[in-house]
């Protein structure tokens, strides 16, 4: 198989991917509080899987680079298909809080290798570029369906119904990448595919400002997604509307897509124009009671549609090919570390003040911190030239 396709059959399985992510979305909250959970024990489920992912981010990185990718993409979907299909027989709490442990950990394997094959492709910035924003075009679309179609489910056929499908959309995954995924190793040539260790990562100046966006990013939608759920059990609102609400964020996702001049503009503004549209829709739903107009949902996706490929470009413009692994790993790591503390501080906060004055408070101090790196970047980028 030639590149290309090979290339399409990847976006194929990060959108199944995807799907069987998100369509837990509207399912997962309803079904842990039928089995006793409350607010903060929900919230420190979610906060809990996302530690176990973020610990195996760390770890998952080095052997990506060592081995290659094919084999952190074909296992863990084999084992997310079972952990999935494990969900359709539980009866107690602690049986879903240790299959969500279990999800986490099989995720921090695979969503870095999978964008470690995807950037593999590119063979210039260019081309990295596009590939990025077909990645956020396809995993919007993913995210846009498949809330809907998880409440659609979770409503006719309950958690068990849902739960079946959502195993047998990841077990298709894991055909396809058997089937028609090679195992090429990542190319090493040169000093500048020096390896990097994790504590070098931590200290590497150029992506200071894409870790500190990346938080912020996952840290609102953490929160939004903690509080839309409770919508159901709080509102009396169908997981099937709820659903809907979600899919409202992908379509406004998609729209901001289809802006194209946006991409005309280099990835450190995208990325600052992102964080500020965030903390607008924040600000809106914080002034607009218990739920959230379907106007910001729409601003909230939009604002991911920008912020979301823009900060997966600054990875691969700054980081080698022979440490992207690392790199990604890494990235999914402060992906994780926004995931944990928000739902964990919602859950914590909620009956005292709106969770997402908070999350508006932790962008805005984000938003302040990246616009002193980026005027500081510009500043010495204008001396260099001069």
């Amino acid at each position: 198989m030639n590149s290309s396709k090979e290339k399409g059959v990847l976006f194929l399985i990060l959108f199944l991917i995807f799907v069987s992510i998100h369509m837990q979305f509207p399912v997962f909250t309803p079904l842990a509080v039928s089995l006793g959970a409350g607010s903060f024990l929900v919230g420190v489920m979610l906060s809990t899987t996302s530690f176990i992912n973020l610990t195996g981010n760390i770890v998952a990185g080095s052997f990506i680079d060592r081995f290659g990718t094919k084999i952190f993409i074909v296992f863990p979907l084999l084992l997310l298909s079972l952990s999935l299909f494990a969900h359709t027989f539980i009866t107690e709490t602690y049986h879903l809080f240790l299959l969500r442990v279990i999800n986490g950990f099989i995720l921090a394997f695979l969503t870095p290798a999978c964008m470690t094959m995807l950037s593999s492709f590119a063979k210039n910035s260019h081309s990295q570029s596009k590939n990025m924003a077909m990645n956020t075009f396809v995993v919007t679309i993913a995210m846009t369906i498949a809330p809907v179609l998880g409440g659609m489910l979770g409503d006719r056929f309950g958690s068990t119904g849902a739960y079946f499908m959502i195993s047998v959309i990841t077990f298709i995954s894991f055909l396809l990448a058997v089937l028609f995924l090679t195992q090429k190793p990542l190319k090493v040539s040169g000093k500048q595919d020096k390896k990097l260790s994790i504590i070098q990562f931590v200290l590497y100046k150029p992506l200071l400002p894409v870790f500190l966006a990346a938080f912020a990013l996952m840290f609102a939608q953490g929160t939004l997604m903690y509080e839309l759920p409770f919508l159901s059990v709080e509102q009396g609102m169908s997981k099937d509307y709820v659903g809907r609400m979600a899919g409202v964020m992908g379509l406004g996702t998609l729209c901001i897509l289809m802006v194209v001049f946006l991409h005309y503009l280099t990835a450190r503004i995208r990325a600052f124009l992102g964080l500020i549209m965030l903390s607008t829709a924040l600000c809106w739903m914080m002034f607009s009671g218990s739920i959230p107009p379907f106007s910001s949902l729409l601003l909230f996706g939009a604002s991911i549609g920008i912020t979301m490929p823009a900060i997966m470009t600054l990875v691969t413009d700054v980081v080698s090919e022979g440490n992207r692994g690392k790199a990604f790993a890494f990235l999914s790591a402060v992906f994780s570390v926004g995931t944990i503390t928000s739902p964990f501080i919602a859950g914590l906060i909620r009956s005292i003040v709106s969770p997402y004055f908070i999350a508006w408070i932790v962008l805005m101090f984000v938003i302040i911190i990246y616009g002193m790196l980026f005027f500081k970047v510009q500043k010495k980028e204008e001396m260099t030239h001069n």
